[in-house]
């Protein structure tokens, strides 16, 4: 069983505030008032960063003033993004906490704290009344939990009525078994695909309606290409997920990569509704 300094030790790799703050400041931003777009590069930690942020918010049917969850927020960047753009509140939660650390100094100096609220949290057990939220979404989150029938028990328990549910995952391929390490786990001890079709009847088996799917393989695998292509050629920007990710990042990315090039994992997003 993987314990809570293992899970720490795998998403922060080794100093990750000495690391943020080294590249913060190689930017320029340290010390400064930000908009939110001046950190998008590094807090939107997933392959295809503000990008795939973009692409699931406009499929999610946000309105001005909801109450939003975001399971498994990581840094705050699509909080943040969400919170700006829909005029919403979100309140984000990770099990890591190091990234709530670092994700509510990046909501200060964006200010935007009257607006995100990142805390330590467990998407399996979320510390919240029924129907607090209007919507709920998680990017590449699901991977990592073992239990998905609880985890979407949850995410349904706290929504409000006709609220929805969306989220971004890589889905078990036809040809299974994905090659490791990847983004979200070193070894098959932290991962848990499912595929596709499973993952839609648990949703549907929890209570979730009106669930629509998306496969998005040829977006991530352009969003890898881009990222490997950079760290190749001795390119990565200041500010990257290579800073989050650490050294081992470009082999993750690249295995991810061949993982759906293989058609050993699919990527896709999902929205449904309570």
């Amino acid at each position: 069983m993987v314990s809570k300094s293992d899970i720490e030790n795998f998403w922060t790799r080794g100093d990750i505030f000495s690391r943020v703050h080294q590249a913060m400041s190689d930017a320029g931003l340290i010390n400064k008032k930000l908009n939110i777009e001046d950190l998008f590069p590094i807090d939107q930690y997933h392959a295809r960063g503000i990008a795939a942020t973009v692409d699931l918010g406009k499929r999610m049917p946000i309105k001005k003033n909801q109450r939003i969850l975001d399971i498994g927020c990581g840094l705050g960047g699509p909080a943040r993004y969400y919170a700006n753009e829909y005029e919403c509140i979100i309140t984000g939660i990770d099990i890591t906490p190091s990234f709530i650390e670092i994700g509510n100094e990046f909501n200060k100096i964006t200010s935007m704290s009257n607006k995100v609220e990142l805390k330590i949290g467990n998407g399996e057990i979320l510390d919240f009344e029924n129907e607090t939220f209007d919507g709920a979404y998680s990017q590449h989150v699901t991977m990592n939990i073992s239990n998905r029938e609880k985890f979407f028990t949850e995410a349904f328990r706290v929504l409000k009525k006709d609220g929805f549910f969306a989220f971004t995952e890589h889905g078990l391929g036809q040809e299974g078994d994905p090659i490791f390490p990847l983004p979200w786990a070193d070894s098959s001890e932290m991962s848990f695909l499912l595929p596709p079709q499973k993952t839609i009847s648990i949703l549907k088996d929890t209570g979730f309606s009106d669930i629509k799917i998306i496969e998005t393989a040829d977006k991530y695998i352009s969003g890898y290409e881009k990222l490997i292509k950079l760290k190749t050629e001795n390119k990565n920007p200041v500010l990257g997920i290579h800073v989050i990710g650490g050294d081992s990042m470009n082999e993750r990315s690249t295995n991810s990569m061949k993982s759906i090039k293989e058609n050993r994992t699919l990527p896709f997003e999902i929205v449904c509704k309570k």
